[in-house]
């Protein structure tokens, strides 16, 4: 197939070398047509475009761009698409170190059927319910048994087909339902970035509420609190983003594997404040 992507950061640019590596056709772009995006493209066998011209053709456009940046997407670049073609969402919400507050989400609107408003066509929800780390081919060579992950939307034919390609990123696919059932994967869900079995995914998906926590909603009683709020998750991310940095810097291992030893650390337990202290103070994790 020919498949294009929208967004090389961590998760647009592991697909793209999942789905070169695969032999599909890939063409890649981001916001800001960069020299990494050619050198990304040159080294795995992508052809590098514009956005505006990137989706021309296409079986497939996957966009992998933070939620807030869906309303500069071209108004046009989606008309060259290929009869038929499907468009994945791969981008969840974060309201206070990223996207700002979007008042239909916040209100209960699925983030992806928000998505679909802005591009004006239908989408599938996949690859947005695992850390990316796990779609390196590092990370997945070390796990003891293939990670479910949901994808939802409202074709199911498009559900099969997206279904497939989660099968060759070296997932098991689980049916979450229509899009209007994707908050169920959402962040801050029972599914969200959990490496369960398909029968634990299951399990998760029923358990999941339609209801935004805290640290997933923009919206705070004043001003000052969500100031407050923004500000704390800021400087927890930055300083996450250091302490990988400083682990990669170290030779403690890849950003992939460093990135995953940090955030095992955090799932265990122990506080994530003390965690990071330790990496800066002793440039490893224990």
């Amino acid at each position: 197939m020919k498949i294009a992507i929208i967004g090389t950061g961590n998760v647009g640019g592991s697909l793209a070398r999942i789905f070169t590596r695969k032999g599909h056709t890939v063409t890649i772009a981001n916001s800001s047509n960069s020299p990494a995006l050619h050198e990304l493209a040159k080294e795995i066998g992508a052809t590098p475009a514009t956005v505006q011209d990137v989706a021309q053709g296409a079986d497939i456009v996957i966009l992998s761009i933070p939620t807030k940046r869906m309303v500069d997407l071209p108004k046009e670049f989606l008309q060259t698409i290929a009869p038929g073609a499907i468009v994945i969402d791969t981008s969840n919400y974060y309201p206070l170190h990223r996207d700002g507050a979007i008042e239909p989400i916040e209100k209960g609107m699925p983030e992806s059927r928000w998505v679909e408003q802005q591009i004006k066509h239908s989408v599938i929800k996949a690859f947005s319910a695992t850390n990316w780390y796990n779609l390196t081919e590092e990370i997945q060579s070390g796990l003891s048994r293939r990670l479910a992950l949901p994808v939802s939307g409202d074709d199911p034919a498009a559900k099969a087909i997206v279904s497939q390609l989660v099968t060759e990123a070296g997932f098991d696919p689980v049916d979450a339902g229509g899009l209007d059932e994707s908050w169920r994967l959402q962040p801050g869900s029972p599914a969200y970035c959990t490496n369960l079995s398909v029968e634990e995914m299951h399990v998760a998906l029923s358990q999941a509420t339609n209801e935004r926590k805290p640290d997933s909603s923009g919206i705070r009683d004043s001003e000052e609190e969500l100031q407050k709020a923004q500000e704390m998750q800021v400087a927890f991310f930055q300083a996450f983003d250091n302490a990988i940095q400083v682990l990669v810097e170290s030779n403690q291992g890849t950003e992939a594997a460093v990135t995953k030893g940090i955030v095992d650390q955090f799932m265990s337990g122990r506080n994530p404040g003390d965690i990071l202290a330790h990496v800066f103070e002793h440039k490893r994790l224990d």
